[in-house]
């Protein structure tokens, strides 16, 4: 997801490094402008656009960079794929063994691993899935968007289950990824405490923190009263 157009605009926005401690700035290299001159647009939220001309070896600011032309490209299956991934490792590291013998996380691996060329990779998949570009009606997709985009400039997992499925939902520092479900026999998965009604893991920087969907729900409630509350103030 690191490479993702869209994921690397959040990344820009909120100043989020990698290891090499370098300031994430996208650059289209497939771009030109009018006349067909091929050039790379540095896109950078805090400074600005910044146009490079491979042809005269220099950034431009004359008539070269106007009328510009940029190809994009946003691969659909990039962040469903990235949804199954951490469903599998934060399914592991927040419920165990049980995630191990009562989930069907081998779903999970058919849509991490599944290639457009191979369509018969997801015979016998029986995952249920909402992409980040679906237009669901359903309210508790809504809300889970919802808290993916209250917990910005953060990453959000979320872990919403129902009686005979596992559900994992992902956020991206503000931006809902996807959400699937899987099969799965739920009778002795915790449903109290720190898992009622669900289970949520904010990523922050450095450190996560966790809680139950309950408690999550309830602060997302506050957090809408107190805003409400301070626009009233504002006017």
């Amino acid at each position: 997801m690191a490479e993702d157009f869209l994921v690397k605009m959040r990344r820009n926005r909120f100043d989020v490094r990698g290891h090499s401690g370098k300031e994430p700035v996208v650059v289209v290299k497939q771009a030109k402008n009018a006349s067909g001159l091929p050039l790379q647009v540095a896109l950078n939220q805090r400074s600005g656009l910044q146009v490079w001309s491979p042809r005269h070896g220099e950034h431009v600011t004359d008539e070269r960079a106007a009328n510009l032309e940029l190809k994009l490209i946003v691969n659909i299956d990039t962040a469903m794929k990235f949804v199954a991934k951490v469903a599998l490792s934060a399914g592991y590291f927040v419920y165990g063994e049980l995630f191990r013998n009562h989930v069907k996380h081998s779903d999970f691996r058919a849509i991490m691993n599944f290639e457009p060329s191979n369509p018969s990779g997801h015979e016998g998949v029986e995952a249920r899935i909402d992409d980040r570009f679906s237009e669901s009606t359903n309210e508790d997709v809504r809300i889970f968007r919802a808290l993916c985009k209250a917990s910005e400039p953060y990453s959000i997992v979320g872990f919403a289950h129902s009686n005979d499925r596992f559900g994992v939902f992902v956020g991206i520092l503000g931006d809902y990824a996807g959400m699937i479900h899987v099969p799965a026999v739920m009778e002795g998965f915790p449903k109290n405490g720190e898992h009622e009604m669900g289970h949520v893991i904010q990523l922050q920087r450095p450190g996560l923190t966790r809680g139950s969907m309950k408690q999550t729900l309830e602060s997302f409630v506050n957090w809408i009263e107190e805003a409400k509350a301070k626009k009233q103030t504002d006017c």
